[in-house]
């Protein structure tokens, strides 16, 4: 019997050890197709609009080789992001068979406490019928934040403060783009009566307070459909005039057609580097989505081929995303503005359109920040149904500091917009740049060195050589791209 206490003693302490890591397996049911729209929601969204003027400030000869080179080296770093997540999935699988193990050893330990049904150490009925193998204390998901603190420890939550920075600056640009349009909407529909940027800053902002205070992701489902709808309407009809519509002398500089504006297009411009930044900054959104995409697909097949599929959709967006740039440059000329939409040519389509995209953007704007706003105000215990031990009155109290936090912040944001009214390409590129590079190409490499460290199925010598290059090369364009971002800031004035 000694050496079987042994064991089992052993096995304990190792599940105790392994128990912090455990995750909650709740994501099920959802289908290849649902993870293709996810990639494609998350991928395409406001920033879309911000490549014809990047296009143009960079020149296609740069824009479009950027744009391919940070897609190549944004796949791979997904690809090991995803290889994480594997490695971390296949650890709880195997705690789950020493569970198992452990479990049926000690059946007869635990008998009496099986036979009433009688609730556990940990609160839980023995007999319910619900699987809490894949449980952390907290119920954390296996996502971006938490394969972090799987690597780093401690140090993860510099990754989660700069996930927060990326969000509250997509925010950032968002409180800049509608105020935008909204004046030129305003100055066409009432005949040239010039309303203030900061009059439609101001009521954005008072309109996203009370929607920062919303502190259940699931109230805003509805509102995000909407949003993306709305979106969806402005891309096409952006594109079909950009297509169609031909103006006249005024509204052109010459009358040459579409194709003859696209041979003309300058391949280089003397604000290139803004476009480093930028071109990372278009996978904002895809870069933290993948891997509870990766973790909601159902079927174990489907989840063999959620990464093929992903490089796959990716390609055919970035693919959409150069069309769009280069039709939009080419039809707009190179006053193109970087909210692409405040270029459109006069008339009732061209407003319906700037209503319609401000109205999706002020509905994404919550979404958006809701992640974000949990990092920033600390407030895992105000989240729906999460009120832990506190009473009521405590409760209410941290309520009302998390609104008060996440009010502050948006008028902080409101505040900054308001000053870097003109400089909305330049926002996006030091975004990219300074925090989106990081996140898409350097964390995810050296994170995937330290998970597979130990696994010969994913490591070796080659791949760490190359994981290390990509996170090099990663750190020396976000010092070169903040560096010149911030050194010719005037230059990429509106």
């Amino acid at each position: 019997q000694k050496p079987l206490e042994l064991d089992l003693e052993g096995i304990t302490k190792l599940v105790e050890e392994e128990e912090e890591f455990e995750v909650i397996d709740t994501v099920e049911g959802g289908s290849l197709t649902a993870a293709i729209f996810g990639i494609i929601k998350g991928t395409i969204g406001p920033a879309i609009l911000y490549l014809p003027r990047g296009f143009k400030q960079a020149g296609w000869a740069v824009a479009i080789p950027s744009l391919m080179i940070s897609t190549t080296t944004y796949l791979y770093s997904a690809w090991r992001l995803l290889e994480c997540w594997k490695i971390e999935k296949e650890k709880i699988e195997k705690m789950e068979e020493i569970k198992a193990l452990l479990e049926e050893t000690m059946q007869p330990a635990y008998s009496a406490k099986q036979q009433y049904g009688s609730v556990e150490e940990d609160g839980v009925s023995s007999n319910n019928g619900t699987n809490h193998s894949m449980m952390t204390p907290d119920g954390t998901l296996l996502t971006y934040p938490e394969l972090a603190r799987r690597a780093f420890g401690k140090y993860s939550s510099f990754i989660s403060y700069g996930i927060a920075a990326m969000q509250f600056g997509v925010c950032l640009t968002y409180l800049i783009f509608v105020p935008q349009n909204l004046v030129e909407c305003t100055r066409v529909i009432t005949g040239g009566i010039n309303v203030p940027f900061y009059v439609f800053l101001i009521a954005m902002v008072m309109i996203e307070i009370p929607l920062s205070w919303i502190r259940d992701i699931r109230k805003l489902t509805p509102t995000n459909v909407l949003a993306t709808l709305l979106i969806a309407y402005g891309l096409v009809s952006c594109l079909a005039i950009a297509l169609f519509w031909r103006g006249d002398q005024e509204s052109y500089e010459d009358s040459a057609n579409l194709i003859e504006k696209i041979s003309n297009l300058k391949p280089l411009n003397d604000t290139w580097y803004l476009f480093i930044g930028t071109s990372f900054f278009v996978f904002e959104g895809s870069v933290t989505l993948i891997v509870p995409l990766q973790e909601a697909v159902f079927t174990k097949e489907d989840k063999k081929r959620f990464p093929s599929v992903n490089v796959r959709v990716t390609l055919c967006i970035v693919t959409f995303y150069i069309f769009f740039a280069i039709i939009c440059w080419a039809a707009f000329g190179d006053n193109v503005k970087t909210a692409l939409t405040a270029s459109l040519p006069p008339g009732m389509m061209s407003s319906s359109i700037q209503i319609l995209y401000s109205i999706a953007v002020i509905l994404t704007f919550p979404l958006q920040a809701f992640p974000a706003m949990e990092v920033a105000c600390h407030t895992t215990q105000t989240k729906a149904g999460r009120g832990g031990d506190f009473d009521n009155k405590q409760y209410k109290n941290e309520i009302f500091k998390r609104n008060t936090s996440a009010s502050i912040i948006i008028c902080c944001l409101g505040i900054i917009a308001y000053f870097a009214i003109d400089y909305l390409g330049n926002v996006v590129s030091i975004l990219g740049s300074l925090v989106g590079i990081p996140i898409a190409l350097i964390y995810p490499n050296v994170m995937h060195n330290i998970l597979a460290r130990n696994n010969s199925s994913y490591s070796s010598r080659k791949i760490r050589v190359m994981n290390y290059c990509v996170a090099g090369l990663g750190l020396v364009a976000t010092i070169a791209a903040t560096y010149t971002t911030l050194a010719e800031w005037d230059k990429g004035a509106e």
